[in-house]
C-alpha cells in the first residue's frame, strides 16, 4: 500500500509489477490508482515515478469527482477526533497542577493546559498533545497487535517501527523489519489488523501477486471490506 501527500491532499495508490508494461506507467480508474512497472525494474522506480507525476495524479483524480481533501481540524472544544475507528469529543481541561498532556477518558479525548490560554496558543498546544498522545497509543497498541498477528500467522519478523510516514500505512523490507505509521491508531481495530496482516504477507511475498492476496484472504477473509474503508476513509486519519 502507497500513498502520495500533496499538500492538504492524500492518495492511495496500488504498486505492482507487470509482465506487459515496457515503462512505468499510471492508470486511475474506478476509484483506483494503480503505477505499473516492467518486471526489469526495481519497484522504487515506481515510486519516484509517481512522487514526480503527483500534480498530474493528483489533477486526474479530482476530475474523477473523487474526495481526496483531508479534512482541516483546528483544534477546538467539541471537535471530534478518530481514535480506533470512532469519532470522540475534544475537552480541554484547565489546570496548573501538571504539565499539559492528553489521554483518552470516558469517550473523550481530554487536553490538560494552562489556565487561561488564549484560543490559538491552547489550539496550538492541543494539536501537539493530541498528536503525541496517538504516537503513545500506536507504540504500545500496534506494537501488541503486530506480536500477535506474527504468533497466529506463523510469520516473525524483524524490528518494528512506528513512524511518521507521509506517503504509506505499512511498509516492509527484505531484511524482515515492518515500518507502521502511527496515524493508522486512528482506524477501526479491523482496518489495524488488516494493515498488519498485508505488511506481515509482504515478508513472504514481497509483491502484490495473486499468491499473495490468496494469503491474505486466508488470515482475514473479508480484507476486501476493511481494504475499501482504508480506501474511503484514509483521508481523515491525516489531522
Amino acid at each position: 500500500m502507497e500513498q502520495l501527500k500533496i499538500g492538504d491532499f492524500s492518495i492511495e495508490y496500488e504498486l505492482y509489477r507487470s509482465k506487459r508494461a515496457k515503462k512505468v506507467c499510471v492508470t486511475i480508474k474506478n476509484k483506483k490508482v494503480r503505477v505499473a512497472v516492467p518486471q526489469a525494474l526495481p519497484l522504487e522506480y515506481g515510486r519516484d515515478f509517481a512522487e514526480k507525476n503527483k500534480e498530474w495524479i493528483l489533477e486526474h483524480y479530482v476530475k474523477q469527482g473523487l474526495r481526496t481533501q483531508s479534512p482541516t481540524k483546528k483544534y477546538l472544544p467539541g471537535e471530534k477526533f478518530f481514535y480506533r475507528g470512532r469519532n470522540y469529543p475534544l475537552k480541554y481541561v484547565e489546570t496548573s497542577n501538571s504539565k499539559p498532556y492528553a489521554q483518552f477518558i470516558g469517550s473523550r479525548i481530554l487536553v490538560y493546559v494552562p489556565p487561561g490560554l488564549e484560543p490559538e496558543k491552547r489550539s496550538a498546544l492541543g494539536k501537539r498533545l493530541i498528536e503525541q498522545w496517538y504516537k503513545n497509543q500506536a507504540e504500545k497498541i500496534l506494537s501488541e497487535q503486530v506480536h500477535y498477528y506474527s504468533k497466529k500467522l506463523g510469520i516473525t519478523f524483524n524490528k518494528l517501527r512506528i513512524k511518521d510516514q507521509k506517503t504509506r500505512w505499512g511498509s516492509c523490507s527484505t531484511k524482515g523489519n515492518i515500518n507502521l505509521n502511527w496515524r493508522i491508531i486512528m482506524a477501526p481495530n479491523q482496518v489495524i489488523a488488516y494493515i498488519i496482516i498485508h505488511e506481515l504477507t509482504h515478508l513472504i511475498y514481497m509483491n502484490h501477486s495473486p499468491e499473495f492476496w490468496k494469503k491474505v484472504e486466508e488470515h482475514m477473509p473479508d480484507y476486501r471490506k476493511w481494504k475499501k474503508w482504508l480506501d474511503d476513509n484514509g483521508n481523515q486519519l491525516y489531522i
